[in-house]
């Protein structure tokens, strides 16, 4: 039986992260909220596997000016992100698929799939994290 290291891994460092947070959450002051916890991207794909390698964890702020459509892009491993202000259009580069984001909302990104993001009339900020491997782009820009 062949065992998936790198879950197993990503699987033990939550764990280990949640700890102080349980003990924390004891004494009444620390509070926890799951924002996003899904087997799927945005579209409703699920997602295949990590890139194999040494694990890497990437966590980016991301500040997109108004009015601005991103290049067309993929991302080749699962990532996430966080609306911390404004509000982003992502759709898909087929045009059959697309979602509207505001502050405090969470997106579980597309893997493989050109898409695009696009912001309205204010800047917006996002925190993105990415779990991937070491060597593997963050994202690849579509030709």
């Amino acid at each position: 039986m062949k065992i998936d290291l790198t879950g197993c891994r990503l699987a033990l460092l939550a764990a280990l992260l949640a700890v102080p947070f349980a003990h924390a959450a004891e004494g009444g002051a620390v509070k926890t909220e799951t924002l996003l916890k899904t087997e799927r991207s945005w579209d409703g794909d699920l997602y295949k596997a990590y890139p194999a390698g040494q694990p890497e964890l990437t966590m980016v702020r991301i500040m997109i000016p108004p009015h601005t459509s991103l290049p067309w892009h993929s991302h080749p491993s699962p990532n996430a992100a966080y609306v911390v202000s404004g509000e982003l259009t992502v759709e898909s580069r087929d045009g059959k698929r697309q979602k509207h984001l505001s502050a405090g909302d969470t997106l579980a990104e597309m893997v493989g799939t050109q898409h695009r993001g696009v912001t309205g009339d204010k800047p917006v900020e996002l925190l993105v994290f990415y779990a991937g491997a070491t060597g593997v782009p963050l994202s690849a820009k579509a030709e």
